[in-house]
């Protein structure tokens, strides 16, 4: 990055409380921690319900900023070019969608109520294969981290990957406007985030938001295959769907798991590939779909494609295998949950080649608000349907996904626990070597701290 401080000052619609030259200040980097201030520089305080950047504005300069933006119309530190904005997090905004401008790469918008970060992740290694491609990192896909991200686009990169997430209505639309993409990915619509938005159907009109800031000319791809994504009606932008079914262009058959990988025939209107990905789970299929849509757009060729699945990785704590020395297969799945990814991910355990019993060990799904009884009863239902031995259910909202199981009749083993605490006293009791033990729940549970204890268990035969 190389911007001038007048140029920032332009962007963001602000005023330069300094006088020095404007002309002679060169920003290098953005940040809002002014714990991680680089050289150069450039520092946005944002406030917030316990916290004030601004407080932190006199130290920066010590550690290499040269510029900072303030909602105070007096300086803090008189050596900083020190900009006023009337807010810092809009500014943020402004100066992240005007330094993407200076990039023409295609900018590719990921969304949906599960799925996005795979998605992305898939996209990313498919087209890395040919490309130097930038990416939202971690969980970086917020009003926050989105513009972020676009800000350490660099002169190299030559196509970026931006996840875009969202509770309220408005936060994708702002970020689309922000990224300003060529190419739309919507993977689902689900239950995520239902408390602030009412509906399914209000979760839709929310996800579409990132229609809002697409080229004109862009490219929109959706899950056919998702009961509301297929009611999306004609759109000013080329649509194209995906899904399992022939009477999409793009759809994969022969679906297979392996132990730590899943396989699939994709059919697309180029080309026939049979793919092995390193990844659990019919979703993953799905994911891939998207990815390569993506990748035949944007002209790579066969060997590229293969060549940039094979390459890639999952992330940690998302469906990741771990095999202990006391004999158990722990599947890792708990970076976050909701309906959704609960029944994808007990659907993976069902189709697991396990050695010995199918184990789910499931928590709490948050920010489910007056549909909590019903999703979490919902979830214990699906579980009690197919090939799992023992159900755990761990945390206070965990017990309706337990009683929706035992309610439902089925010959599995259906136990509770109110606290981690108390599952860890039983461990010993509840898990035997060779069993396939699936832990998922929302990401406030901590479940990673049960997955760790597993491996120090030794368990019974």
């Amino acid at each position: 990055m190389n911007l001038n401080v007048q140029d920032i000052v332009k962007a963001v619609d602000g005023i330069c409380l300094s006088s020095q030259n404007l002309e002679m200040g060169s920003v290098h980097s953005v940040h809002t921690d002014s714990r991680q201030i680089a050289e150069g520089g450039l520092y946005i305080p944002l406030r917030g319900d316990t916290f004030d950047g601004h407080t932190f504005i006199s130290t920066v300069f010590d550690k290499g900023a040269i510029a900072t933006l303030t909602e105070e119309q007096t300086t803090r530190d008189d050596r900083l070019y020190t900009i006023y904005v009337k807010d810092t997090k809009v500014a943020l905004l402004r100066l992240a969608n005007y330094y993407r401008k200076l990039f023409q790469i295609p900018i590719i918008g990921v969304t949906g109520s599960v799925g996005k970060t795979s998605t992305k992740e898939i996209i990313a290694s498919i087209l890395s294969a040919k490309f130097n491609v930038h990416k939202t990192e971690g969980n970086f896909n917020n009003e926050i981290g989105l513009p972020l991200t676009l800000l350490k686009i660099q002169k190299e990169h030559e196509v970026a990957v931006i996840e875009m997430g969202m509770n309220h209505f408005g936060e994708i639309h702002t970020l689309s406007l922000t990224a300003s993409p060529q190419i739309a990915v919507i993977t689902n619509i689900g239950t995520s985030h239902i408390e602030h938005l009412g509906s399914r159907e209000g979760i839709l009109k929310a996800k579409l938001e990132i229609l809002d800031g697409l080229d004109k000319n862009g490219l929109l791809i959706m899950s056919g295959d998702n009961d509301l994504l297929s009611q999306v009606g004609e759109t000013t932008f080329k649509t194209i769907k995906y899904g399992l079914s022939e009477q999409y262009p793009y759809y994969a058959k022969n679906i297979t798991s392996n132990i730590n990988s899943t396989s699939a025939d994709i059919y697309t209107p180029k080309d026939v590939y049979t793919i092995t990905i390193a990844a659990l789970g019919e979703h993953m299929i799905y994911n891939t779909l998207a990815a390569i849509v993506i990748a035949e757009h944007l002209g790579l060729t066969k060997n590229e494609i293969l060549s940039g699945i094979a390459s890639y990785t999952p992330t940690k704590m998302r469906m990741h295998i771990k095999i202990y020395d006391n004999g158990i297969t722990i599947m890792d799945d708990t970076y976050n949950a909701s309906p959704d990814s609960m029944c994808a991910a007990i659907k993976v355990l069902q189709d697991y080649p396990a050695k010995a019993r199918r184990v789910a060990v499931l928590g709490d799904m948050l920010e489910m608000g007056e549909y909590a009884s019903t999703l979490h009863q919902e979830v214990g239902k699906f579980a009690s349907q197919g090939q799992i031995d023992v159900l755990c259910a761990v945390g206070p909202l965990a017990k309706q996904i337990y009683e929706g199981a035992r309610q439902n009749g089925s010959s599995q083993k259906n136990l509770y626990y109110a606290t981690q605490e108390e599952f860890l006293k039983n461990m010993k009791k509840i898990l035997h070597s060779g069993d396939t033990v699936l832990f998922k729940a929302s990401r406030g549970m901590h479940f990673e701290q049960m997955v760790e204890a597993v491996g120090k268990v030794n368990c019974d035969e």
